[in-house]
């Protein structure tokens, strides 16, 4: 006879750990996130930043264009992060630590993802080799033009599936916590 498993605190693949996740699915204070407004306001600055952060090539100045590439990385980093709590961490959470609402939410978010992340694919593919070394589309592109592509390509990909989720789903009732009385799961309907 087998003894029986431990539960896995550490989530290596997802990037979670089971105390953050049963933490943010149970957590009960009031913010603005649990709105599907401010949670969609939070999605649109995420892809600007993105989008910036890919655009700063086109920064000709050495110094002007690296400071602002830094702190559109940093922000990037930040709204990520603010990205997975506003979704509770549902699109990053294992199977284990979620309901079969959450895991079917989770996995359309991840479906739609895939399928935006190939699109973009194919948009900073074009955007680099209409840059390229040659500088076919901007005569001026600095020297290591593909660091601020490649962060921003990065945060595309990690931060898609927590975007397509924020978007998508509805408020949360403020009257009642996660899981209360009716037993509905955060992010759904009672």
């Amino acid at each position: 006879m087998t003894p029986p498993r431990k539960p896995r605190r550490f989530f290596w693949l997802e990037g979670v750990t089971r105390h953050e996740v049963e933490r943010s699915l149970h957590d009960t204070s009031p913010t603005r996130l649990r709105q599907q407004g401010p949670r969609r306001v939070l999605v649109l600055v995420a892809a600007l930043v993105m989008a910036a952060l890919a655009l700063s090539i086109f920064i000709t100045h050495n110094k002007v264009g690296t400071y602002t590439e830094f702190g559109l990385m940093f922000t990037s980093l930040l709204l990520y992060f603010r990205l997975r709590k506003a979704v509770r961490h549902v699109s990053d959470a294992p199977n284990e630590l979620l309901d079969e609402r959450q895991i079917a939410m989770r996995d359309a978010g991840h479906t739609v993802a895939y399928r935006l992340l190939s699109v973009l694919c194919v948009v900073y593919v074009l955007l680099i080799f209409l840059v390229g070394p040659e500088g076919r589309l901007h005569p001026h592109v600095r020297d290591g033009f593909w660091v601020p592509m490649a962060w921003s390509y990065m945060m595309c990909c990690a931060s898609l599936p927590a975007m397509v989720l924020a978007w998508r789903m509805p408020s949360e009732p403020e009257d009642e916590a996660p899981g209360d009385s009716a037993g509905s799961p955060p992010g759904g309907p009672p």
